[in-house]
């Protein structure tokens, strides 16, 4: 693995639940969730941390599964409003069990001012995951410096991150590996509620990792692989 010689800054945290729940937006009646943390829901957590309401941003993240993907569908009581009534209203949604992340951030606008927060283990607002009924909190795990991207890649690339299916020239496939894609994440947050883009994604159900071939011709500013201690990291 060949690393170029530009150097950055990262800073890794983790958040963990009992139960999360990332809603596609293509779901009504059954609300089914994504199988991971989404790109946006990153970013929502960190305008959290940080105090901001509507948190915009082109600083980068990378998504690492740590614990096996569990769904389970649970019929809940939801609390809605007709005609300014309240009302009971039972909904089945698709929850994850147990989920855990380690979430890579890395960018010049908000990246000092989160590694602050985090070491000080502060937060403005409360955190969750995807949902009110799924708090967490995020734990610093590390600030590496001279981070730097890897480039001249003629080999396989290893690692426990999520990949963005259009860098993947061709998978490494292994016995004891679980694969799965994962399409329709939006992308990028343009503010009030709007989004731009979207993404799909190649996982390990077990977050164990993923070894493949890149496609250096898809690999663009907006698509980063950087080398930290030693590990791949997808960053987008």
């Amino acid at each position: 693995m060949v690393v170029e010689e530009d150097t950055m800054k990262v800073i890794i945290f983790d958040v963990k639940g009992k139960v999360a729940h990332f809603r596609r937006p293509d779901t009504t009646s059954t609300q089914l969730t994504y199988p991971f943390i989404t790109p946006t829901a990153v970013k929502g957590l960190v305008g959290a941390i940080l105090g901001i309401e509507d948190f915009i941003t082109n600083d980068k993240i990378g998504i690492q599964v740590l614990n096996p993907v569990r769904a389970v569908a649970q019929q809940m009581s939801m609390l809605g409003k007709d005609s300014g009534s309240t009302f009971n209203r039972p909904t089945t949604i698709e929850l994850l069990v147990n989920p855990a992340y380690r979430i890579y951030y890395m960018g010049e606008e908000y990246g000092e001012q989160l590694a602050s927060f985090l070491q000080k283990q502060h937060a403005v607002y409360p955190t969750y995951l995807g949902s009110a009924y799924a708090l967490t909190k995020p734990i610093l795990y590390d600030i590496r410096e001279n981070v730097r991207n890897i480039g001249n890649i003629n080999q396989p690339i290893q690692t426990k991150t999520v990949i963005p299916t259009r860098i993947i020239r061709s998978l490494q496939f292994q016995q004891d590996r679980q694969y799965s894609r994962a399409g329709g994440f939006l992308r990028f947050y343009k503010g009030d509620r709007t989004f731009e883009q979207s993404i799909d994604f190649i996982y390990e159900q077990e977050g164990k990792s993923i070894s493949f071939i890149l496609d250096t011709e898809a690999l663009s500013s907006d698509i980063q692989l950087i080398d930290v201690g030693g590990e791949a990291v997808c960053l987008f």
